[in-house]
């Protein structure tokens, strides 16, 4: 069973797209199915200027939904070297944070998580 929902447009400053490519490829040893997917995204984004207004960014927070739970989270998107577990932290290399990436607001995606479906809706991000 694959996704049924199309792909949401994504936008991702030039920044973050250097530094999670890299991570991506990195951990393609440890981590293949997050490395991959974050790569399909990446590829698949609009890059901008660091300046420029993007969607969810490193280091931002974001309020997202899981929609088979139905609960509001509230996390920052952070980098592998922030402390694992830390309040509130939602690590790009996890399944939600790569699905994270360049979200807009309003926006869902739907990825595979252990055989079953999962959709993720970002409520609002950026502060």
């Amino acid at each position: 069973m694959f996704p049924s929902l199309p792909l949401p447009e994504i936008l991702i400053n030039s920044d973050d797209y250097n530094r999670v490519m890299v991570l991506a490829e990195r951990s393609f040893e440890s981590m293949p199915y997050v490395s991959a997917y974050l790569e399909r995204e990446l590829k698949r984004a609009e890059v901008c200027d660091p300046w420029d207004p993007a969607g969810v960014s490193m280091g931002h927070r974001v309020m997202f939904r899981l929609d088979d739970e139905g609960q509001v989270r509230l996390g920052r998107l952070t980098y592998p070297n922030r402390a694992f577990g830390e309040r509130g932290n939602v690590p790009i290399l996890g399944p939600v944070g790569a699905a994270l990436i360049g979200m807009r607001k309003n926006s869902s995606i739907e990825w595979l998580d252990d055989g079953r479906i999962r959709t993720l809706t970002v409520l609002d991000y950026g502060w």
